[in-house]
C-alpha cells in the first residue's frame, strides 16, 4: 500500500478547482485550451491547478502541435469519485474514461 501516493492524489482532489477539472477529464482527454470555460475558471489560474495535478500524478498530458491536452493517469481517481457517488451518479453508471477501450 502507497499511503505517501495515496495521500498525495487527496490532497490533489481536496480543492474545488482541481476537483472540478478531474471530475471533467473523467469522462474523457481535453485541450488545456477547453478546460477553462468547462470549470469557470480563467485560464491562469487553471494551469496553476493542472500543473498541481500533473505534479501529484493525478493527471497526465500530451502535446500535439500547440496544443496541449489532459486526460487521467492515476485510476484510483476513478475508484475516488466512485466512492464519492460523483455529483451526478454518471461514474457509477459508466466505466471510467480510463477503463475504456
Amino acid at each position: 500500500m502507497d499511503r505517501t501516493g495515496d495521500l498525495e492524489l487527496l490532497k490533489a482532489l481536496c480543492e474545488e478547482t482541481r476537483y472540478r477539472i478531474v471530475e471533467v477529464l473523467l469522462k474523457g482527454e481535453k485541450c488545456a485550451c477547453e478546460l477553462p470555460g468547462l470549470i469557470g475558471r480563467t485560464q491562469s489560474n487553471t494551469s496553476m491547478h493542472l500543473a498541481k495535478l500533473l505534479g501529484s500524478g493525478v493527471l497526465k498530458s500530451r502535446r500535439d502541435g500547440k496544443k496541449i491536452f489532459y486526460s487521467i493517469k492515476n485510476l484510483k481517481v476513478c475508484d475516488v469519485f466512485k466512492a464519492l457517488g460523483h455529483s451526478e451518479g454518471r461514474i457509477l453508471k459508466e466505466k471510467c474514461c480510463m477503463l475504456k477501450g
